[in-house]
């Protein structure tokens, strides 16, 4: 099982892309990255104070070259990092987890408000070129985005429910062009079905 976000489920889901058959069948004419947007909200402010869950997001900021993490320096989300002591411009591979979730059991919903993890996704024709965190600003010229808070995001990644639905209902929110996401519907479907949800997730 892998948490979600983490290192360790980029590469799971990089993985289940490789062996969906049904999915790269659907998406062979697709065309189109993804800047994926997780907003956090108190779900996510619960979810952080488990450790797997702590040592889970911090080894997907690790993904990040050190310049690149510095970018979030003065938004909501470095704000946050900044009162946990994680480094924006230093290495975060000597972190003490206890301490930072001690720290984490003292912020509030007011303190994460605002706070969003960027992921870009490149589907290319049945392909996962490639998945990884990013700061904010960056890939802002994706051809969608989807935004969406982290507990309408792990409904998605778990499979309880449809990217379709979660869109529709509004709880995540899409941006770019809609009829080609209509015409290429059963590659999102797959997408979700056998590649997200196909990474079972604690």
């Amino acid at each position: 099982m892998a948490i979600f976000p983490s290192k360790q489920w980029v590469e799971a889901v990089l993985e289940a892309a490789k062996k969906s058959e049904n999915y790269k069948e659907a998406a062979k004419d697709w065309e189109g990255d993804f800047l994926c947007i997780v907003e956090g909200d108190e779900e996510f402010l619960r979810e952080l104070g488990r450790k797997e869950v702590m040592q889970g997001f911090m080894s997907l900021m690790d993904m990040m070259p050190v310049e690149q993490r510095a970018k979030f320096k003065g938004t909501p989300a470095g704000n946050v990092f900044e009162k946990l002591g994680i480094p924006l411009d230093g290495s975060i591979k000597e972190l003490n987890v206890d301490e930072l979730l001690n720290k984490t059991a003292k912020l509030s919903a007011e303190d994460i408000k605002g706070v969003s993890i960027y992921v870009w996704a490149d589907f290319w024709h049945g392909a996962v070129r490639d998945m990884a965190p990013m700061a904010p600003g960056e890939h802002e010229d994706a051809v969608f985005k989807l935004a969406g808070t982290y507990s309408a995001w792990k409904l998605m990644v778990s499979g309880k429910q449809d990217t379709i639905r979660l869109i529709m209902s509004n709880k995540l929110r899409l941006q770019g062009n809609m009829s080609y996401m209509m015409k290429h519907m059963k590659a999102v479907v797959l997408l979700t079905k056998e590649v997200f949800a196909g990474v079972p997730i604690d």
